[in-house]
């Protein structure tokens, strides 16, 4: 799926989707990567226009939802049927979903992803390389595992030490004593990331 909001072509890679109906309302969600980042558009229909939401959301460095954009209930409320139990959600909520996923693309289209190392990191990640796959090694990682590593464990931090050292480290929250002393304290050992398992869940639901 693509989409043209800014003039330019973004790819969205689907990563999950679930709807539900019951008496009291019905729920449409997508989850999809969008320029590297996890989003999610979640619309909720309510019987009340007041319990009623449609958001799109980023998943952020702390593994939490920070919200991109939102349409008022008040646009889209009127226009949708009373909940009923054979209401098909996805079909009724799907096209409003879509436009927040569009709109959520648009605004990382406009956000600056693009990070540059210095060229003592860059050798830094050469020896990562070397050491754990070969002098000669070659590695490629998977849009997946990609993917995997943004969702599970801690943001990546890279820390250039005084003594010509890298680190590099997905171990610490970004207010760990580690991290805002650029590694000359130590970690205060409240960084506790969900497991894999846990992480699952959490995505899942």
């Amino acid at each position: 799926m693509n989409t043209e909001e800014t003039g330019m072509t973004i790819a969205m890679i689907e990563r999950d989707e679930a709807s539900g109906t019951n008496a009291h309302g019905y729920h449409h969600t997508r989850v999809v990567e969008i320029a590297g980042q996890i989003v999610r558009a979640r619309v909720e229909r309510d019987f009340y226009l007041d319990q009623s939401l449609a958001v799109t959301e980023v998943l952020n460095n702390q593994m939490t939802w920070t919200s991109l954009a939102a349409d008022a209930p008040g646009n889209w409320w009127h226009d949708t049927p009373t909940p009923r139990l054979d209401t098909h959600a996805v079909t009724i909520l799907g096209p409003l979903t879509e436009r927040l996923l569009h709109r959520a693309a648009a605004i990382l289209a406009t956000t600056p992803t693009t990070q540059v190392i210095s060229p003592h990191v860059h050798g830094a990640i050469s020896a990562l390389l070397a050491t754990n796959e070969g002098f000669d090694a070659e590695h490629r990682i998977d849009p997946d595992d990609i993917n995997w590593a943004y969702t599970h464990g801690g943001a990546l931090h890279i820390i250039e030490h005084s003594d010509g050292s890298v680190t590099f480290t997905k171990a610490h929250r970004n207010n760990c004593p580690f991290i805002t002393s650029a590694g000359t304290n130590d970690c205060d050992e409240r960084c506790d990331f969900p497991t894999p398992a846990q992480r699952e869940h959490e995505l899942s639901g």
